[in-house]
């Protein structure tokens, strides 16, 4: 059995260790997997087929499956036209990387949602009145706390507009319980661990940006919330966060290339072992 694991060069460069980690789950199992840069790859059609090509060469036999670790969907849908089952699928991959999907998408399901709406540079301040102040502004498609900015009145939401380097972007009520999140960690659509996050000096609690973070069993509210997600979107190797509001959990977003340095850090689950285990069962059954 064979993998493609596809990170592009600067997120390989900063994951390092998870590589490590890939390699020798895959090793146990016998499965031969090569590293991928994305920027290395090409493909569009060629005589009426898919093409793809690597390192300037024509790709004629796809892996039995790629360990997608880019964000990029419309590559994955390729790969996936092509025949080749990717994890996350490119469905997922659409929805969790960029979060207005991702509200759609839950609170069509009917999971509580913070309020949130879409903005542009013309329409913020508008849109910024309207809900009222504070906000939390955030990109689409953004990830681990990256330009999530605070923005406390228009006269800031102005100010901070002028440096915002995002076409469009979400203005968001802030919940009640600021500083506090929970990351579920799914595999195979099961819960295999969840992580509180707090922070005392920052509304983002991070755990990159230095929150804390601890272990916690999931409570009947907060697991219904995740099965309604993971019943209807198939999750291979996701984070579902939780954010709260006077105590009741919502949704906050989907991560589809979910970091697990905070496993590996508090607890004692390999749950890139996990994941290697259950793509390879996923495959041999297909």
């Amino acid at each position: 059995m064979t993998c493609w694991l596809i990170y592009t060069r600067e997120e390989a460069e900063r994951n390092h260790h998870a590589i490590s980690f890939y390699q020798q789950a895959c090793d146990k199992r016998n499965i031969q997997m090569f590293l991928c840069y994305y920027e290395n790859f090409v493909w569009g059609t060629a005589n009426s087929r898919s093409f793809l090509s690597y390192e300037n060469k024509e790709i004629k036999k796809l892996p039995d499956f790629v360990i997608m670790r880019a964000t990029e969907p419309f590559f994955s849908t390729h790969l996936e036209t092509m025949g080749c089952r990717v994890f996350n699928s490119a469905r997922v991959s659409e929805i969790a990387n960029d979060k207005l999907k991702t509200l759609q998408f839950t609170a069509s399901l009917g999971v509580p949602t913070p309020k949130t709406r879409l903005a542009t540079h013309k329409t913020a301040e508008a849109i910024g009145t309207e809900l009222g102040f504070p906000l939390v502004m955030k990109p689409r498609d953004g990830h681990g706390g990256q330009d999530v900015l605070w923005i406390e009145s228009l006269s800031d939401l102005s100010a901070k507009l002028m440096g915002y380097d995002h076409e469009n972007f979400l203005l968001q009520k802030p919940v009640a319980d600021l500083g506090r999140d929970l990351r579920v960690y799914v595999v195979g659509g099961e819960v295999v661990c969840a992580m509180l996050r707090m922070r005392d000096d920052d509304f983002r609690s991070n755990y990159c940006l230095g929150g804390r973070a601890e272990q916690k069993t999931l409570t009947r509210e907060e697991m219904h919330i995740v099965r309604i997600i993971t019943d209807h979107l198939p999750l291979d190797f996701a984070g579902i966060d939780l954010l709260y509001s006077n105590g009741q959990p919502m949704l906050g977003e989907i991560e589809d290339v979910v970091g697990a340095r905070m496993l590996y850090h508090l607890t004692d689950l390999d749950v890139i072992d996990q994941y290697v285990a259950f793509m390879a069962k996923t495959v041999s059954l297909h």
